[in-house]
Order: C-alpha cells, then sequence, then structure tokens
C-alpha cells in the first residue's frame, strides 16, 4: 500500500463496519453459487478467475434474488470486469461502438460485441427505467475504464477523481437490479427506485473503495483508484481522503434507513433493501479477491479479523 500502513486502514474498516452496524446471520446455499458459476462460464471460458469473483459477488449480494437472475447478473458483471482488469486493450472499446448500436449494426469490439448480445437475458426481468439504468451504467463503465487506462489521476483541484468513480462505479445499477418488474412494477415504485438509486452511488463506490485499497498495490494501472487520485488532486493525504470516506460511505445508508421509515414500505421491500447493502458489504469483506485475510495477519486487528470471519460464515453457509 501507498503512505497508509496496515494498521490504519484496518482501523479506518473497522469504523466503517461499526458505522454501518454490520452484523450477519445470513448462511447462503452452495449449490446456488456453483449454478451461477456454470451459468456464466460458457460465455467467458477463458477467465475463470473473474467469472469466480462476480458469481461470488452475485452469491453474496443479490442473495434474495431468482437464480435466473442472479445468473444474468453475474453475466453482465463478469462482462465488464473481464475489460476492467485489462490495462493495455488490444481492441480499442469505444470506436465505432456508439454508431454501431445506434444503428443496429454488429458490434466489432469482441468482447463488447457478445455483452450487447447477452444483455437482453437481464434487460427482460425490469420495468423501462431500470432497463434504461442498466444500459446506461453499461456504457459509462465502458467509458470510465478507457480514461482509467491512461493513468491519469486528474488536475489539481478538480472533481475529477469523484467523476470518473462515479461511472466506473455503477451504483444505481446494483441498487436497481435489487427490483425486478415482477416484484416492484415501475407504475408503483419509480419514485422509490430513483431515490434508492441516488442513495447508492457514493455507497456502492467507496465501500469497494475502501475495502480493495488494500490490494490494489501492485501495478500502476491498479494504483489508479479514488482514494489515490483524490489525494493527488486536492493535496490531501491518502490517509485523511480514507477517513473522510468513512462518513462519506455511512451517511447515504443513514438516509436510506430514514428514507424507508419515512413510508409505510412493508416486509417484502424493507428486506430486500437491508439485504442488498448488507450482502455488499459482506462480499467486499469475504471476496479473497479484497485480501481482508491478509490485511487482518499484517494488522493484527482482532476486532476486523471477528467481522472477516463472520462475513465468511455467512458467505459459505456455515462455519469453515
Amino acid at each position: 500500500m501507498e503512505q497508509v500502513s496496515a494498521k490504519d486502514l484496518s482501523e479506518i474498516l473497522v469504523r466503517f463496519l461499526h458505522r454501518f452496524e454490520y452484523d450477519d446471520n445470513d448462511r447462503l446455499p452452495q449449490a446456488e453459487l456453483e449454478a451461477i458459476y456454470n451459468f456464466v462460464l460458457p460465455y467467458i471460458p477463458d477467465n475463470k478467475k473473474i467469472v469466480r469473483e462476480m458469481a461470488d459477488y452475485v452469491h453474496c449480494t443479490f442473495s434474495f434474488l431468482p437464480l435466473e437472475i442472479r445468473q444474468a447478473v453475474a453475466l453482465y458483471d463478469a462482462f465488464q470486469m473481464s475489460m476492467d482488469d485489462t490495462p493495455v486493450e488490444q481492441h480499442d472499446s469505444l470506436q465505432g461502438l456508439c454508431a454501431e448500436l445506434s444503428a443496429g449494426d454488429k458490434v466489432q469490439h469482441p468482447v463488447w460485441s457478445e455483452f450487447f448480445k447477452a444483455i437482453p437475458l437481464l434487460l427482460k426481468h425490469y420495468g423501462p427505467y431500470v432497463q434504461t439504468t442498466l444500459f446506461r451504467g453499461a456504457l459509462e463503465f465502458i467509458q470510465a475504464t478507457c480514461l482509467e487506462r491512461t493513468l491519469f489521476r486528474g488536475h489539481a483541484d478538480s472533481s475529477y477523481p469523484s467523476y470518473i468513480r462515479r461511472m466506473s462505479a455503477q451504483g444505481p445499477v446494483q441498487t436497481s437490479i435489487c427490483f425486478p418488474e415482477a416484484e416492484f412494477p415501475q407504475e408503483k415504485y419509480l419514485s422509490l427506485i430513483a431515490s434508492l438509486e441516488a442513495e447508492s452511488e457514493d455507497f456502492v463506490a467507496l465501500v469497494n473503495d475502501l475495502f480493495s485499497f488494500y490490494k490494489e498495490s501492485d501495478t500502476p494501472f491498479e494504483r489508479i483508484n479514488f482514494p489515490l487520485n483524490e489525494a493527488a488532486c486536492s493535496g490531501r493525504s491518502v490517509l485523511v481522503v480514507l477517513n473522510e470516506m468513512v462518513e462519506k460511505a455511512a451517511a447515504p445508508w443513514e438516509r436510506v434507513q430514514k428514507i424507508l421509515g419515512s413510508m409505510d414500505c412493508g416486509e417484502l421491500l424493507y428486506g430486500r433493501v437491508h439485504a442488498f447493502f448488507k450482502g455488499y458489504v459482506r462480499y467486499h469483506l469475504s471476496c479473497a479477491r479484497y485480501k481482508i485475510a491478509s490485511l487482518c495477519a499484517e494488522a493484527g486487528n482482532e476486532e476486523l479479523h471477528r467481522f472477516y470471519q463472520m462475513s465468511v460464515v455467512a458467505r459459505n453457509g456455515q462455519a469453515n
């Protein structure tokens, strides 16, 4: 890691977990994790690592959705993440893309061609507003990955770090996935879905940035991340930025609870929203991608290790 000790980072994560009040007694069935993985793998056979991680993400975060939808979500995410982890492209992701999509022509990029052929598997489960969120989010993600490959951090005192992070994080996408049309028809829930999308922009991005910071230190490409970009542009230390991120990540969740408390939302909606936010944190704690077990060991932080173990037991469906 750059400019932050393992001890400091572990204490920052613990502070966030307390603010979020992370407590996880769920036990997720492993058979469905394998069903998600096995569905996605034939589409992306050469990147088993990404397929496994995205199956794990959907398993942890969207356990409340029908299996067919979770499989489509994992496919949507896996195609995108297969390009997110690519520091150098052989084919320009943006070249010709909008013209091809607008004209109904075949997309020439080898990955995005398969992505846009498969996206109807996900879109069919959602109303037109959420479909638009999913489609827009995909295009913004492609833009963001192209910008990140330039290794540009942003000009001094600029808003660039937040701008590019909003595009790549897909907060509204992840939230809108929670609301299939069959359960939450747009006619009734549109204003609520949009309100939750607004609150999730910072939450989804900043939780990911906090928990991924430890592992993002191996290459210059990985070090193009929000905390380092924001520190470079603002002149503040990385430690100060990370501490500020705890408050900025916790605040949207607190606002979401106020929104739910102000309305007669019913058990299904209340449970759905809580399950998503908890599941998103669970994934970032338990997934091997973020190396939280290594951080616990390096920092000697027993409290973070307790949270980590709780998330792993929930993810695995049983104690190790």
